[in-house]
């Protein structure tokens, strides 16, 4: 399939046709920050955080929904775009909490992130009070701080299409929307745990690892999940000779980007009734290393 002229920036490019703009700056590597878009997840186009500047378009134009034609021409780092990105982010952050020492988030936040490259230096809501939300209780495993939600819906998108049960979503209109579930129930499909890796921000993380440690104090392995006969690829996040948490890693040829929730919070079980050592079953007794320990007598 023949390539796409398209002018990036005033610079001329050929990528694939059928891409959307946010896809094709991605390959050509340009960064446009995004929230909602999620490249597993169908389009949204809410959070407009990636807006850019198409030639002929009176208005700016959220990239991730609008596919590429040849001969486009857009600007992603006009003084326009500059300003719309920065007007968004002080709508967010107009009612984000400043709670980030106690995030889980901290340390792997987009919106920390975004903020930092693309954000403005100061804001103007002071006087505003911040929107309060009442925490969802989601079940053991996916703990929710629901003022930090910026209604991104990745983790409705998720519910509805891949976990084939619409088990979550949202409520209100405008400053009270509200993401949940419609009625007070846990959350506890087979791959429901992998909303804490689509939440761009602290609203949804891990219960079960919740205050344990900071992102860049693990040492991250890549292994395998044993759990079942799928075999996904996992990333082991170890700290003090124990592991802590365990993720999803990309491989599209078995699990894509998602694991159970089995293979997610296994990891408790490593550090209970562990062998360390080959052990000899003497006189009804296992003996390891000079060390006798006492089992049950299964012949």
């Amino acid at each position: 399939m023949a390539s796409v002229l398209i002018y990036l920036n005033k610079l001329p490019y050929y990528v694939k046709p059928g891409l959307t703009i946010l896809q094709a700056c991605q390959k050509i590597g340009i960064d446009i920050p995004h929230f909602c878009y999620h490249d597993k997840l169908p389009i949204a186009g809410n959070c407009r955080m990636c807006l850019v500047e198409v030639v002929g378009n009176l208005k700016l134009v959220a990239s991730c929904a609008v596919a590429i034609t040849p001969g486009i021409q857009i600007s992603t780092n006009g003084l326009r775009v500059k300003k719309s990105r920065e007007a968004v982010l002080e709508f967010l952050l107009a009612n984000h909490p400043l709670d980030c020492p106690i995030c889980d988030q901290g340390g792997e936040c987009d919106l920390q992130d975004i903020t930092m490259v693309f954000g403005s230096d100061r804001g103007r809501f002071y006087e505003i009070e911040k929107r309060s939300v009442v925490d969802k209780n989601l079940g053991p495993l996916i703990k929710t701080v629901m003022n930090r939600c910026i209604h991104c819906t990745r983790c409705v998108r998720f519910a509805d299409n891949l976990l084939g049960s619409s088990v979550l979503g949202t409520t209100g209109r405008g400053v009270h929307t509200e993401i949940g579930t419609y009625i007070s129930k846990s959350v506890d499909e087979e791959l429901s745990a992998n909303v804490i890796d689509l939440c761009p921000v602290g609203a949804l993380t891990s219960k079960p690892s919740a205050f344990m440690l900071r992102s860049w104090e693990l040492v991250s392995v890549e292994s395998i999940d044993i759990m079942d006969s799928l075999g996904s690829s996992v990333r082991l996040d170890v700290a003090f000779n124990k592991v802590l948490r365990i993720l999803p890693r990309l491989n599209e040829k078995s699990n894509s980007i998602w694991i159970t929730n089995k293979a997610r919070f296994i990891y408790d079980a490593f550090n209970v009734q562990r062998l360390l050592y080959p052990q000899l079953k003497l006189d009804q007794l296992f003996k390891s290393n000079e060390k006798t320990t006492h089992f049950l007598n299964i012949s």
